[in-house]
């Protein structure tokens, strides 16, 4: 059995409006990781290649995912 599970990862992005007022997203993000430090430096890694850069890591936990079946 894969010893790797499933982490949610809660990421906080901000932007800046047209009026000039500071916006908020949060989204989850399901990563495949064997530690919550790993799927924190996963997404970290996946959201700078994406040239992100207002995000804070918010959250991460263990998902009640088992699988994911492609």
């Amino acid at each position: 059995m894969n010893q790797d599970k499933y982490y949610i990862v809660k990421v906080e992005f901000q932007s800046i409006d047209d009026k000039g007022k500071t916006k908020k997203q949060k989204l989850d993000y399901l990563v495949d990781a064997v530690s919550v430090t790993e799927a924190e430096a996963k997404i970290t890694r996946w959201l700078v290649e994406r040239n992100e850069r207002n995000f804070e890591i918010k959250a991460a936990i263990t998902s009640p995912i088992v699988d994911v079946i492609e």
